[in-house]
């Protein structure tokens, strides 16, 4: 398991995308541990109560999101990665920076891991897609050769070179001159 900082403890929190299973615990203090296909949460209910621990797939969460909150009149910003969940006492905090750009890698980072999408939360808590509402669309690429138009074609660097021609063959004719007596 990785080490893990709990929330309240400092200004920067951060999970290792790199290495699972992670461990971590929210502002709550519920420890949860981050596995390849499921999460376990661990929540206890009272300060000396019963500790209730749940498994869930990792298929139960919508996305890996990023969230900016402003943090004061100064413009600073503070940035967040989340497992985020529909329910939101579900959802756990991955990573947490006052720099945005530090976090950039480690949120495609955590959605290549997982497998789930990358999701943004706006100002006004609306989840959507990185790239939706920039006018920018990201398509499957398209495959390298066509299959039907130019399947008749040569290579590029096949081009320049000449294709090479049948050469007249010449005939050599003559006696053997080898003595075998």
């Amino acid at each position: 398991m990785s080490d893990a900082v709990t929330i309240g403890s400092g200004r920067a929190f951060r999970l290792d995308p790199r290495v699972l299973p992670a461990a971590g615990a929210t502002s709550t203090g519920e420890a949860f541990v981050i596995e390849r296909n499921r999460v376990l949460l661990r929540r206890t209910f009272t300060a000396n109560g019963p500790t209730m621990q749940a498994t869930m797939a990792l298929s139960d969460y919508r996305g890996v999101a990023v969230r900016m909150e402003s943090t004061g009149d100064d413009g600073e910003v503070r940035a967040f990665i989340e497992l985020l969940h529909r329910d939101p006492t579900l959802t756990l905090t991955l990573a947490i920076s006052d720099t945005p750009e530090d976090l950039a890698a480690d949120w495609q980072s955590w959605g290549r891991t997982l497998g789930l999408p990358l999701l943004v939360i706006g100002q006004d808590g609306s989840v959507g897609e990185p790239l939706a509402g920039h006018g920018l669309s990201a398509a499957r690429p398209k495959p390298r050769r066509y299959h039907s138009y130019f399947a008749k074609r040569r290579p590029r660097f096949l081009i320049r070179r000449k294709t090479g021609g049948q050469r007249h063959t010449e005939r050599v004719s003559g006696r053997e001159i080898i003595a075998r007596n």
